[in-house]
This record gives C-alpha cells, sequence and structure tokens, in this order.
C-alpha cells in the first residue's frame, strides 16, 4: 500500500504543480522560482535527506534554511506548513526519485542550467555534514539521469574540493571552529558574526539582515552562465547564513 500511496501523493503534486503553469510560461531561461518549484525541490530534498537512513541535525537545519527561504521568496506566510507537509510525505516515498525529476522537468520546462540549480541544492543537503554518502550519491545520479543531464562528475568534484578537502583548516578562523564528533568535523558558529549583527541587535534587526543576506547570496541570482565552482560556492555560504539564522532564533526561542 505504501507505493500506491506514494504514486498517489506524487500525482497530486503534480496535478497542483501543473495545473496554473499555463498562466506563466517558462518562456525564459530565468523563470523566476514559484511554489511549482518549490514543491517539487523540496519532495527531491526530503528523499535525499533520508537515502542514507536518517536526517541529522546539519540536514535538518538546511531544509528549515530552504523552508524560510521559500516563504520569503514566494511572500505566502502559509507555503512553509504546505511545503513542510510535502517534505514530511516524500522522505518516505517508495517512487522512483528518477521519475519525481522527469515530472519536475516537464512539468516547468526546466532548461539543463536549471535542472544543473537542482542537482546544487541537493549536493549542498548531502554534504550537510561534509561527507556524501553512496546512498545519497545513487540517489542524485538518478535525478541527474530524470533530468537528462548526462555526466555530472563535475559537480561531485566541485563539492569534494569545498566541503571535504581540508575540513579542519577552512573554517578555522574567527567565526567558524571545527570539533571531532561522532567521525566527522562539525561546525561551530558564531552566528551573530556570520550575519554581520550585535548580540544586542533586536529580531526584527536580525531577519532583515538574514533576508538582506540571503538574497544576496543565493545561487539563483548568479546567472545562467555561472560555472558549478560559483554555485557550489554560493550554495555554501547560503548554507552558513541559514545556519546562523537558525541559531540565533532557537537562542531567542522565536
Amino acid at each position: 500500500m505504501g507505493f500506491w500511496f506514494s504514486l498517489f501523493i506524487i500525482g497530486l503534486i503534480f496535478y497542483a504543480l501543473t495545473k496554473g503553469y499555463a498562466k506563466s510560461p517558462a518562456g525564459s531561461a530565468h523563470k523566476g522560482f514559484s511554489e511549482q518549484d518549490a514543491s517539487f525541490l523540496v519532495a527531491l530534498l526530503a528523499r535525499i535527506a533520508k537515502a542514507d537512513g536518517a536526517i541529522n541535525e546539519s540536514e535538518a537545519r538546511y531544509i528549515s534554511g530552504i523552508l524560510d527561504m521559500c516563504e520569503e521568496e514566494l511572500r505566502d506566510p502559509g507555503v512553509r506548513a504546505r511545503l513542510k507537509r510535502i517534505f514530511d510525505e516524500q522522505k518516505n516515498s517508495q517512487t522512483s526519485i528518477e521519475q519525481m525529476a522527469r515530472m519536475y522537468k516537464s512539468a516547468r520546462f526546466l532548461t539543463n542550467d536549471e535542472c544543473s540549480s537542482v542537482i546544487i541544492y541537493l549536493l549542498h543537503l548531502a554534504y550537510a555534514n561534509g561527507s556524501l554518502h553512496p546512498n545519497e550519491k545513487r540517489a542524485i545520479d538518478e535525478v541527474a539521469r530524470g533530468f537528462n543531464l548526462g555526466d555530472i562528475s563535475a559537480f561531485y568534484a566541485s563539492f569534494e574540493r569545498e566541503f571535504s578537502r581540508s575540513w579542519q583548516d577552512d573554517y578555522r578562523n574567527s567565526s567558524w571552529n571545527s570539533s571531532w564528533k561522532n567521525g566527522s568535523f562539525e561546525r561551530e558558529i558564531d552566528p551573530y558574526e556570520v550575519l554581520g549583527v550585535s548580540k544586542e541587535a533586536s529580531f526584527a534587526e536580525i531577519k532583515k539582515k538574514y533576508r538582506e543576506l540571503s538574497r544576496k547570496h543565493h545561487p539563483d541570482f548568479l546567472g545562467v552562465g555561472a560555472s558549478s565552482d560559483e554555485v557550489a560556492k554560493a550554495t555554501k555560504k547560503t548554507q552558513e547564513i541559514n545556519e546562523a539564522y537558525e541559531q540565533i532564533k532557537k537562542m531567542k526561542g522565536e
């Protein structure tokens, strides 16, 4: 019954996302971010998050940051709850992730550049704890096949350079420190310094700064010609911003 329930959920998503598509045809390379994109993206992220069997704290923070970003970008206070439901439904789905990717590309008429941007999001989640699990790689490879992207080894190489090489040294500075826990390096951050705000700032001021930085560094704003290295660096910076904001929210009880 699980397979048919998952297939039913995918069908509902596909219907909901394609229902209003004719009103905003995708004529340009950058169509703008819509709830259609957000729903498919979150569904794919859910599958990657559970590919290695469990969702860890770093992955949960990344997902929370994505949901916050979607709420802000779409300017709809109810969208976060809707996307969270999709995430919860899809994380244990048995439906082929390759099929999901194929549906996404078809529904939104995605270009190869836009498909590559989605792969970057998925890789960023997979590398949230600094390494790539074999099951995560298999799932991402399936998405790439669904997108008909061909060889994506350059993406993996870029993320290996950014997240796995000299993991300790990359973050040994005034705002980032590394500590060894549970067999991997975990980053400890001064969230106020990452966001460039004082500890005395009001939460409204912190939220405003977070939104400003999110827009500035988000990979979606790099443009179609951005290289995989540029996108990976922008995505990594976005994660740092999201993690800092989530930590401050938790400290302030927001």
